[in-house]
């Protein structure tokens, strides 16, 4: 006869920490619709990556927004979401970013591409977006939400691909009788 497991697993721990995550999402998104329903002199508008912005100043140009490989350069900076500074844009510097080619925070990456050269706003990230469980490990702590305040100041449109060096592959006749 075959032996029994010791033990049988279960995804408890998976189905567990599924639901406390979703718990505090929705406490987060309580706190922070709460904070933007006491702010009547911004327009919010919400994002289809989770979270929630409004504009300081908006480029009413045709200006294109950054997409894949673009280079954008940006000040930010970040504080709790009830405005309490964590790092001043004196703190982070004029960053230059290749978009979706280098690493930032999942949100931060979303927002820079909602926003053309010389627009800056105001983002409401849940932590799930922003820094999560493991926070930054020096000022932002575990499964915090976070305001961060964007300035695009270039965007430099990426280099078209060089061309293929390759000869193209022709096509070849076959009959067949």
């Amino acid at each position: 006869e075959a032996r029994r497991p010791v033990m049988v697993k279960t995804d408890t721990f998976l189905k567990e920490s599924a639901k406390k995550n979703r718990e505090l999402l929705k406490d987060q998104e309580a706190v922070m619709d709460s904070i933007i329903a006491c702010d009547t002199l911004h327009s919010y508008l919400s994002s289809k990556d989770g979270f929630k912005y409004y504009y300081i100043s908006e480029n009413a140009s045709a200006d294109p927004l950054p997409k894949f490989g673009d280079r954008v350069e940006f000040t930010y900076s970040l504080s709790d979401i009830y405005g309490k500074e964590i790092y001043s844009k004196e703190d982070t510097k004029v960053i230059t970013y290749y978009v979706d080619k280098q690493e930032l925070f999942q949100g931060l990456r979303q927002a820079i591409k909602l926003l053309k050269e010389q627009e800056e706003a105001v983002f409401f990230f849940p932590s799930e977006i922003a820094f999560g469980y493991y926070g930054d490990k020096e000022k932002i702590g575990v499964n915090k939400p976070i305001r961060a305040q964007v300035h695009i100041l270039k965007i430099t449109p990426a280099p078209p691909p060089p061309p293929s060096t390759s000869e193209s592959v022709g096509l070849i006749k076959c009959d067949f009788e």
